[in-house]
């Protein structure tokens, strides 16, 4: 995040809600991560483990399945397969979640969802490509265009976490016009959900 965004972010923050605004710059600027080292189908199998879990949870799970690709001497996504699906579900995964992890390496081995193919489609092409996959759904592929592709500009409302901690920040008037309220940090509202997500782990004191 370069300063005169950060600056953007806390002067728009300040017009909204002073203390979204004090929280904001007590965080200071914040860095979208690089997730991009793992492959799009790494990325979205992790991703999907996350579904509905906590943090410490999903890193279990993602890690047993590791574990057990690895003792396979099997490389992921190739890991997904039929003959490994009790595996899958053993490691944690639930039926829908290895389900979704199988059609992630079908797609992955039939060139759907490379990430080559994927960054010359248009954001609504990429999505919907996406959504073609067995359980990959809104909150998935928000994730995969804010820390896949660097889209700054995504609102992840299928996030209860980031939506609520947002609106605790917003006046009766604010509410009504909800969307609207959440539009005033575009085209920057990937960050906006970054700092969301900083001020659920705490603000420092």
């Amino acid at each position: 995040m370069t300063p005169k965004l950060h600056r953007t972010l806390l002067a728009t923050a300040a017009d909204v809600s002073p203390a979204l605004h004090d929280h904001m710059r007590q965080l200071g600027p914040v860095t979208m991560p690089n997730r991009k080292p793992l492959g799009i189908a790494q990325f979205l199998a992790r991703v999907i483990i996350g579904q509905q879990l906590s943090t410490k949870a999903a890193t279990t799970i993602w890690n047993r399945i590791k574990t057990a690709a690895n003792d396979a001497e099997q490389k992921i996504p190739a890991f997904f397969t039929e003959e490994n699906l009790a595996t899958l579900r053993a490691c944690g995964a639930s039926g829908n979640k290895a389900k979704a992890l199988l059609a992630i390496n079908a797609a992955h081995t039939d060139g759907r969802i490379t990430a080559a193919r994927l960054r010359r489609l248009d954001p609504a092409a990429r999505d919907a490509a996406l959504k073609d996959l067995h359980g990959v759904g809104q909150w998935t592929i928000d994730m995969a265009a804010m820390f896949y592709f660097g889209d700054p500009d995504v609102w992840p409302e299928g996030d209860l976490a980031v939506s609520r901690t947002f609106r605790g920040y917003l006046n009766k008037r604010q509410l009504r016009r909800y969307e609207d309220t959440v539009a005033r940090f575009a085209p920057n509202r990937s960050y906006l959900a970054l700092y969301m997500w900083r001020i659920i782990d705490g603000i420092p004191s």
